[in-house]
């Protein structure tokens, strides 16, 4: 199997979907020039991508959860 392909489907399809908000935030924050003080005693920018990565588990589970219901496999 050819990852390359698999990557450059994803990747089409990933450009139809619209922007995180997030990215738009994160990127304005860098320009704080007390950021890295901050970030000394309270790591932000890993805090904002783990919850971003619990967004996602919890609406992969939801979506997952919808689906077997759907061909009720689950009640």
């Amino acid at each position: 199997m050819d990852f390359s392909a698999v990557s450059g489907i994803f990747d089409k399809i990933l450009k139809f979907l619209p922007t995180s908000p997030f990215i738009t935030f994160i990127n304005k924050m860098q320009d704080l020039p007390y950021l890295g003080y901050l970030n000394y005693f309270l790591p932000i920018s890993q805090i904002i991508a783990i919850g971003e990565a619990w967004l996602v588990a919890i609406g992969l589970f939801y979506a997952y959860q919808i689906v077997l219901r759907w061909i009720k496999a689950i009640e």
